[in-house]
């Protein structure tokens, strides 16, 4: 592939990625109603796929200054959705990880979520849903070879 065409592909990609992010998962409608600010819940999410981390590392990865995810992670211990402990292999190290609590609050979100995207894909015929099946499929296995 050549430079025109990678640039192409970069621009259709992002362009996409926008479109995903406007018309499939706008995070306004993602957290309306939802009883914990974005900042807090970007770092459930955060941890859901972590399982456990220090709150520095959280910090960096998340691109949050460590004295703004501090108040973060205390209320999210005081609401009961994560646990901080000390790491047993470096005790200057605290990490954090979800509660049970968390965990419902995800999967109470992802319904929620599989439903609004449920309502949205319902315009479709079926040829639509089928090719986006495909591509959805596809896209993923080419995703994952991705570093």
């Amino acid at each position: 592939m050549n430079n025109n065409d990678m640039n192409t592909l970069t621009s259709e990609l992002l362009e996409l990625l926008v479109q995903i992010h406007n018309k499939l998962l706008n995070p306004s409608e993602m957290i309306k109603g939802s009883i914990l600010p974005p900042s807090h819940i970007k770092v459930i999410f955060y941890l859901s796929h972590k399982k456990s981390m220090s709150v520095s590392q959280m910090a960096k990865c998340l691109d949050i200054s460590k004295p703004n995810m501090t108040p973060i992670i205390d209320k999210l211990i005081n609401d009961g959705y994560v646990h901080r402990y000390q790491d047993p292999n470096d005790r200057r190290k605290i990490n954090v990880e979800l509660t049970e609590k968390a965990h419902s609050f995800l999967k109470e979100k992802k319904i929620e979520i599989k439903n609004n995207l449920m309502a949205k894909l319902s315009y479709l015929d079926e040829e639509d849903l089928l090719n986006l099946s495909f591509i959805i499929k596809n896209m993923h296995k080419i995703i994952l070879k991705l570093e």
